[in-house]
């Protein structure tokens, strides 16, 4: 279906809203009436409502996501039935629904929130989520939970992923509604579940319980024009036994007694510390060995932002890159990739910690496509696979390393499989068969998870309707459908698609320290989801 509107709306209108428009003042009901039929007058409803958000909707927005970025959302610090935090939200969302005539309801212990408007059959669903990832605020320049904006920027975690976009949607609905306008084929659902950075299964089983689906389901958690293929998600775990210390040192050797790199499985370490021990060297000679491996490794690569100290007999290495989602791993720096070099160069006791290193030397280090991994291939739509080891830990005896992988169509799940077994064959080889795959568990816990492409219908309704609104808001005529490594909300329901809020060209600042979004970003992202809105679900249906 193409969108009926006979006029760009988008072409009629300046492009930014009009920061302080005295209509904008008042009551939602007195400054909505300055845009109604009798103010005026002969333009069409889609035409009102468009001037509507445009002139009026920027500053709700911003408000909106400030009050939803107050909430510490963070999903992997507490699942969503456990976080009071999630629970605090919830009521703001549904005090916020009722406020304004929508109906509100929590499924499966706050896993998912759903607001709805209308009635029948739904629709149209916008699909958002409402957790959030870690933000160590050592990291940040200032608090990530308490948002404010500078230069023309709001900043704060859950900004652009997933709060403001969520804001977006939620102003865009509550002022079609304002305006008296409803729903006309069915339902509206805003569906926003609450482990999207984390665990997925409560709004998996939403979506597989809850039927039927929306005709279209939109997710803004991705790119503009269109996102129509989403390559398939990866959890990799690979553990080595740490060992037990041998009771005398071995002569002119440094023991490594703790390593630790990146925050979370979705982002590139932008720091990685190794500890060590002196243990078979004097503490001044151990400092002077890891010094000139640093030295060594600067030559190799400019770029190597390290340091060094020493703390009593402990000998301290530090990496610094930069921390980026791993679904763009190419846009970062990975601080484990230099951590392991610097050790490679290092005349350290065999344990399952230089075990680690040494297979991210051989296997990862300066490889984002899984060539030296053995597991490389790619799709024309789609690209290349995309490997990058992201959380390397301590823990009960045991070292482990998380492995997020971002996977193309052109392999089944089949053969991508075997392609795992034997890269782990290869790292057991490697290392005298100390580093094995974890078996079992949860994904990101332990086990393998390997998950499926998804794909849209290019040429169907949904995509042809969001690529002609993204084209004349955006003045880019040939804009068409694109894929993107990350994976959204979006795969679980079928034929759905992102839409924004990333524009071509921006930098995602999503999953790093001091996220932000621009206010036109924001006020783009509004106008369009709100003429997608008015578009599928408010316009009554072809005669």
């Amino acid at each position: 279906m193409r969108s009926r509107l006979l006029v760009p709306l988008c072409l009629l209108l300046p492009s930014l809203a009009l920061a302080g428009d005295a209509r904008c003042k008042g009551t939602p009901q007195a400054r909505a009436a300055r845009f109604s039929e009798k103010a005026l007058k002969g333009k069409s409803p889609a035409e009102r409502y468009a001037e509507y958000v445009r002139a009026c909707a920027l500053d709700e927005v911003v408000a909106l996501t400030k009050s939803l970025v107050r909430f510490k959302t963070v999903s992997s610090e507490q699942p969503a039935a456990k976080s009071p935090e999630i629970a605090a939200m919830g009521r703001f969302l549904e005090k916020w629904a009722r406020g304004r005539g929508l109906g509100f309801r929590a499924v499966g212990g706050n896993e998912v929130f759903e607001l709805s408007w209308g009635e029948g059959e739904p629709r149209l669903g916008l699909v958002f989520h409402g957790d959030v990832v870690p933000a160590p605020a050592h990291e940040w320049k200032k608090p990530p939970f308490e948002p404010y904006v500078e230069k023309g920027r709001l900043h704060g975690r859950g900004v652009e992923d997933d709060k403001g976009p969520l804001a977006s949607a939620l102003v865009a609905l509550a002022m079609a509604k304002e305006l008296g306008l409803s729903p006309q084929q069915g339902k509206v659902l805003v569906i926003v579940g609450n482990g999207e950075e984390s665990d997925w299964t409560g709004m998996q089983q939403y979506a597989e319980t809850q039927k039927p689906h929306p005709t279209h389901v939109i997710s803004v958690d991705s790119n503009f024009p269109v996102i129509a293929a989403q390559c398939g998600f990866v959890a990799w775990q690979l553990e080595a036994e740490l060992g037990v210390a041998p009771e005398k040192p071995t002569a002119g050797r440094l023991r490594a007694v703790d390593v630790t790199a990146g925050e979370f499985l979705t982002q590139v370490p932008g720091a990685a510390t190794l500890k060590l021990e002196s243990a078979g060297l004097e503490p001044e000679k151990a400092l002077a060995a890891v010094r000139e491996a640093v030295a060594a490794v600067s030559q190799e690569r400019p770029t190597l932002r390290a340091e060094v100290k020493q703390e009593g007999t402990r000998v301290i290495l530090m990496t610094h890159g930069k921390a980026v989602h791993a679904s763009v791993a190419e846009e970062g720096n990975n601080a484990l990739w230099d951590l392991a070099a610097v050790a490679a160069k290092l005349p350290l006791e065999t344990n399952g910690i230089g075990a680690m290193l040494k297979a991210v030397t051989l296997r990862f280090d300066g490889d984002h496509w899984g060539e030296k991994l053995g597991v490389a291939y790619q799709d024309e739509l789609m690209g290349r696979l995309l490997v990058a080891p992201t959380v390397l830990r301590v823990k009960d005896g045991k070292v482990g390393l998380g492995i997020n992988m971002r996977r193309p169509r052109g392999k089944d799940a089949a053969a991508f499989n075997a392609s795992l077994d034997a890269a782990a064959e290869r790292l057991s080889q490697d290392t005298g068969g100390r580093v094995k795959e974890v078996k079992g568990g949860k994904p990101g816990e332990g086990g393998r998870y390997v998950g499926e492409p998804h794909v849209a219908d290019t040429s169907g309704p949904l995509v042809t309707t969001l690529l002609d609104i993204y084209k004349r808001h955006r003045n880019e005529p040939d804009a068409k459908p694109q894929s993107v490594r990350g994976g959204t909300y979006a795969r679980l329901f079928p034929r759905s698609v992102d839409f924004g809020p990333a524009f071509p060209g921006d930098l995602y600042t999503g999953h790093a320290p001091d996220e932000s979004i621009s206010l036109d970003n924001l006020d783009a992202t509004t106008r369009m989801v709100a003429e997608a809105l008015h578009t599928l679900a408010l316009t009554p249906p072809a005669k």
